[in-house]
């Protein structure tokens, strides 16, 4: 991974943090679209990542199946 990748993902991962502990200090009490511009900024950034990554868009790399984990074990049978 690039250092470049690197970055997006760790400056995406501060705006979460950032709004996690703004609505758990806050109660989630936030005037609505508080968060409006970071929410696109994320989005932003996570356009860059992808197309960093040889994605078409953000959407095609979020859905690229060949990174999921799957359980094939049932939780019942």
């Amino acid at each position: 991974m690039t250092r470049q990748k690197k970055e997006l993902i760790r400056k995406i991962d501060e705006i979460e943090e950032w709004i996690r502990v703004d609505e758990a200090l806050g109660c989630g009490c936030a005037p609505a679209g508080a968060y409006d511009s970071m929410y696109e900024e994320i989005h932003r950034l996570t356009e860059e990542l992808a197309r960093l990554s040889h994605y078409e868009s953000a959407e095609e790399m979020m859905n690229d199946t060949r990174w999921m984990v799957v359980d094939d074990a049932l939780p019942f049978h």
